[in-house]
């Protein structure tokens, strides 16, 4: 049984972990669509980041994606050769290029059953509450890169009485 305030609403630590359910569903939702049009977790990343953001170039995708640019080069030809994706040259450099998403209607068609239901729980909703949803998913959102970005660093960090310290120069 969950917790709640003495007025019957949910406590803060309750929401979390609705959050964290959320978080799950999407997973699995994620790799039942990845694997329904063969692409890979890294793929779906790289396909949703253009699909909300619009053209980038790979060293771009790669920051946003958390993925090492080696990868993303691995990943942007698969996309490639599948129809998901097109490199743009850059006009003035040939060396540089721009990904555009050119298979985002398959990936709509997949999602458009979800995204319906979704539609179905809000439509109920008040333009406020929408407003303060959208307004939360988006600074969670932020909360969520912020913390991994710490967490990144602190992996790369060595602790000051770690014994390799000692070798590591400034």
């Amino acid at each position: 049984m969950y917790k709640t305030t003495p007025g019957g609403n949910p406590t803060v630590e309750q929401a979390v972990l609705a959050l964290r359910r959320l978080n799950s569903a999407l997973t699995v939702s994620n790799r039942v669509v990845g694997a329904r049009l063969d692409i890979r977790d890294g793929d779906l990343a790289v396909l949703d980041s253009l699909h909300q953001d619009g053209p980038q170039t790979p060293t771009e995708l790669a920051r946003r994606t958390w993925t090492h640019i080696a990868t993303m080069t691995g990943i942007l030809t698969r996309l490639e050769r599948a129809g998901w994706v097109e490199r743009h040259r850059n006009e003035n450099d040939g060396r540089s290029a721009r990904i555009h998403a050119t298979g985002v209607d398959r990936l709509g068609n997949t999602y458009a059953r979800v995204n319906e239901r979704l539609a179905g729980l809000l439509a109920s909703w008040t333009p406020d509450q929408l407003d303060a949803l959208t307004r939360f998913l988006s600074e969670a959102s932020g909360v969520i890169v912020a913390s991994s970005e710490e967490i990144d660093r602190e992996s790369h960090d060595i602790d000051p009485g770690s014994p390799s310290d000692s070798t590591m120069t400034s």
